[in-house]
């Protein structure tokens, strides 16, 4: 005869459940990785046109730009279209960075179309790309913090952190072209390789 489990036993099993979901590996660093780099690249092109190496054409910010959209949209639908249905997803910690990734580009969209249609309209505004340098650092610190802190990783905490000393640094730059070389290793060092580790660590069969 078979002991049927007791109460006790039954929400410890619940309990043991919850814990594994709570732990799961996350997802997000192909996304940390490929965004963090293509800035990183990005903000190194922007300086370097800036300093006159490719010469005094401005359209090359243009096609620096235009590039980096169409690749980062082009490699955002790719991952997407790859992920599937993935153990672990459902865990708080990957559904906070969903969340607030998504909402994060959603924000940044809107503030460059509208930052892009009063220059070419007006002439003018061109001072919001150099601002949008610490706030586009201070986004990425708001998703790295909030989801270490979730995940119980101190890394993703501490990546929040050197992107908000990155801010600080590039408000002090603004107006200067080095904004960009700010900009470029707080990237690098927030985004792309924390997305680096969070790809390392995620196995192939999560459970």
């Amino acid at each position: 005869m078979t002991r049927s489990p007791s109460l006790a036993e039954d929400l410890s099993y619940i309990r043991d459940l919850a814990e594994a979901g709570q732990n799961a590996p996350l997802l997000g660093g192909r996304f940390l990785a490929m965004w963090g780099g293509l800035v990183t690249l990005a903000y190194i092109g922007h300086y370097l046109i800036s300093a006159g190496v490719f010469g005094e054409d401005g359209l090359a910010y243009l096609y620096l730009w235009g590039v980096f959209g169409i690749l980062g949209g082009l490699g955002q639908f790719l991952m997407v279209s790859r992920m599937g249905e993935k153990p672990g997803q459902a865990s708080a910690g990957n559904r906070v960075q969903t969340v607030l990734w998504t909402t994060a580009g959603l924000f940044l969209f809107v503030y460059f179309v509208g930052l892009m249609a009063r220059v070419f309209l007006t002439g003018e505004g061109i001072e919001g790309f150099y601002w949008s340098v610490p706030m586009v650092l201070g986004l990425y610190g708001i998703g790295q913090f909030v989801t270490g802190a979730i995940s119980g990783q101190g890394a993703l905490k501490f990546a929040g952190i050197a992107a908000f000393a990155g801010v600080l640094a590039t408000v002090f730059m603004t107006g200067t072209d080095y904004i960009w070389l700010a900009g470029a290793g707080a990237a690098f060092l927030a985004v792309f390789v924390p997305g680096i580790m969070m790809m390392r660590a995620e196995p192939s069969d999560t459970v």
